[in-house]
């Protein structure tokens, strides 16, 4: 009955491609913008996997790599690093809030882990700026 969509597979995997990387940038961009504080929230994760000190260059770090894995997958520019690490930083809040909270709490980063691996499978598509 839709077999017409098959020929916007490209499209699709733009419009997922691009989509998830902006969600990554609306997330992460206020974090690495907040400062000190903010840093040390996003980065009290790692507390999960007895990282105790630091946690604000933590928090920097993963909304640095947040905000440029983002970037990285609107673009389809080394599409497959990106997903990496995005995926690195859904794992991490995925563990995060497993240990912390109820499992079920932890379904949207582990939705995000899966779709994330989905994507590093499928690739950046025609549309991208590197068209691999």
């Amino acid at each position: 009955m839709l077999k017409f969509l098959g020929k916007y597979r490209e499209t699709g995997l733009l419009l997922l491609r691009a989509s998830i990387g902006l969600i990554f940038i609306l997330v992460c961009g206020p974090v690495l913008l907040g400062g000190q504080h903010r840093w040390a929230q996003f980065g009290s994760a790692m507390r999960v996997f007895n990282f105790h000190a630091h946690l604000g260059w933590w928090g920097f770090a993963g909304a640095l790599a947040g905000c440029i894995a983002g970037i990285l997958m609107v673009l389809g520019l080394a599409f497959r690093f990106a997903v990496l690490l995005a995926f690195l930083i859904s794992l991490v809040n995925a563990v995060a809030f497993a240990h912390h909270e109820h499992l079920r709490n932890s379904v949207v980063p582990i939705e995000l882990c899966v779709v994330l691996i989905c994507l590093a499978f499928l690739g950046p598509g025609k549309y991208s700026v590197d068209k691999s």
